[in-house]
């Protein structure tokens, strides 16, 4: 707990109290005393976060549009306290607006804190993705109504999704009408965040697999990659189906023109820039995708519900400028794999309607188009340079993913 004198009461950020009046009112008013003074949030205020949780993967996964990464890698960290701060006060403004201000009071002081004197990090990062898909979502249209932690089913039942939000949307919808007009529409949205590793990997090779692998093939593939300095990686399948039958558990199966959507932020530390690829083909890939393979689901225990009530999963990596203004768009940003994010409807009419345009719902409550899926073997890091370094590479990449290819599990 922060026991704040008199001197501490003064708001840190002098000059900017107007640019940051949502954060300037949490401050003056003691939303913030229960904070550890290792807070994100606190320690940027004050202007001293040198250091967090994957601040080297999300430099790592930047455009620099802003500049604030200068040549040698590292980021000009003044630059970021202060737009981290305003951009965050002002999406937090905007939340309160929509969602109201004792809703939003209540998350800052609960949630946000993130275990307050037992502060992790993880937690926060879960809390803020929450602020950055529901400011998006919120902003993607003129919603006449907006829920936080709507109550989905009866009996008091605590486990809510983070928001619905309902409002007229000019679309069209596969019913063999190509006319749109305005149609009532809700979305109902969950927001998940792993916890970032704290291997940094910097000189390591490493890999991991993105299909799933029988329990001899895992071994097999273990030994390879000891025998060649390899570090092998478990691929996170569990914490996916973790996620999944969370949010199985607090959505129900939506009405007509309603749609659960459940964002997962992948924004793992081991490879940079495209990190949500592990997810996406763990989820989609042709052999035993587990959203593509419901005897599979089933098998590492995924619930049948899942498959009822969540419309779409969208995974995606977050990067440093997104961080900083809060703006998931940022996640559009197109180099290497492209944008940084892919979404999986779990219906198969729906996903091929959206894709065929014959239907634009989805597209027009989220902006997104379904993604094609995946199928690859694994990722990898094997910290080739040379000419020479990147030959190996190839050679062994290519034994990795013939071995890997013989021992998939099967999905039928």
């Amino acid at each position: 707990m922060r026991l704040l004198n008199n001197m501490q009461k003064v708001f840190p950020i002098k000059g900017y109290e107007e640019f940051c009046s949502f954060l300037y009112t949490a401050w003056s008013e003691g939303w913030l005393d229960e904070y550890s003074d290792e807070h994100f949030l606190i320690r940027a205020i004050e202007g001293r976060l040198d250091m967090f949780a994957g601040k080297e993967q999300l430099i790592a996964n930047d455009l620099n549009l802003q500049g604030i990464i200068h040549a040698d890698g590292s980021a000009d960290m003044a630059a970021f306290h202060l737009n981290f701060c305003i951009n965050f006060s002002r999406r937090m403004q905007f939340l309160s607006q929509k969602f109201g201000r004792d809703q939003i009071r209540r998350f800052m002081t609960d949630q946000m804190s993130a275990g307050k004197k037992h502060y992790e990090e993880d937690i926060f990062f879960q809390a803020l993705s929450e602020v950055s898909v529901l400011s998006f979502q919120a902003g993607m249209h003129p919603w006449f109504q907006m829920t936080y932690e709507p109550a989905m089913k009866e009996g008091g039942s605590k486990k809510n999704p983070e928001a619905r939000l309902e409002g007229l949307l000019r679309c069209r919808v596969d019913d063999g009408n190509e006319t749109e007009r305005d149609r009532k529409v809700i979305i109902n949205v969950e927001v998940k965040a792993p916890r970032f590793p704290h291997d940094r990997h910097e000189a390591e090779k490493i890999m991991i697999p993105t299909v799933l692998l029988t329990d001899s093939g895992r071994r097999k593939v273990k030994t390879f990659c000891e025998e060649r300095d390899l570090r092998y990686l478990d691929p996170r399948v569990m914490k996916l189906k973790d996620f999944i039958n969370s949010a199985a558990e607090k959505f129900k199966i939506p009405g007509e023109n309603e749609f659960n959507l459940l964002y997962i932020n992948w924004s793992y530390r081991d490879f940079p820039s495209n990190s949500f690829l592990e997810a996406w083909s763990l989820m989609t890939n042709d052999k035993n995708g587990i959203l593509t393979h419901p005897k599979v689901a089933a098998e590492i225990g995924i619930s049948a519900d899942a498959f009822q009530k969540i419309t779409a999963v969208i995974v995606y990596t977050e990067s440093l400028e997104g961080l900083m203004f809060g703006d998931l768009r940022y996640i559009w940003q197109r180099t290497g794999a492209g944008p940084r994010f892919r979404m999986w409807v779990l219906d198969e009419k729906l996903r091929e309607a959206e894709r065929a345009d014959r239907s634009n719902v989805l597209w027009g409550c989220t902006g997104m188009n379904p993604g094609d899926s995946l199928t690859q073997m694994a990722m990898a890091d094997f910290k080739a340079k040379t000419g020479e370094e990147l030959e190996d590479a190839v050679e062994l990449g290519n034994e990795l993913t013939e071995l890997i290819s013989e021992n998939i599990k099967n999905g039928e």
